[in-house]
């Protein structure tokens, strides 16, 4: 993030504001709506493991 403006609490009667670029904002939301599909993804994938719905493999020559 380049540049960073803080608006301080004492002009927002008690709550801190910051000024991001929309360019900087929209990867930043890009980067959150990533990382929550990945740990979705992760958490899917830890409860098909539990219930058994995966295959454990030692090597790639067993997925054929």
């Amino acid at each position: 993030m380049e540049h960073i403006l803080t608006i301080p609490r004492k002009m927002t009667h008690g709550e801190e504001l910051l000024i991001v670029r929309r360019r900087e904002y929209e990867q930043l939301q890009k980067h959150l709506s990533e990382v929550k599909d990945a740990l979705f993804k992760i958490r899917q994938g830890e409860k098909e493991l539990k219930e058994g719905k995966t295959r454990i493999i030692k090597s790639l020559s067993e997925l054929r």
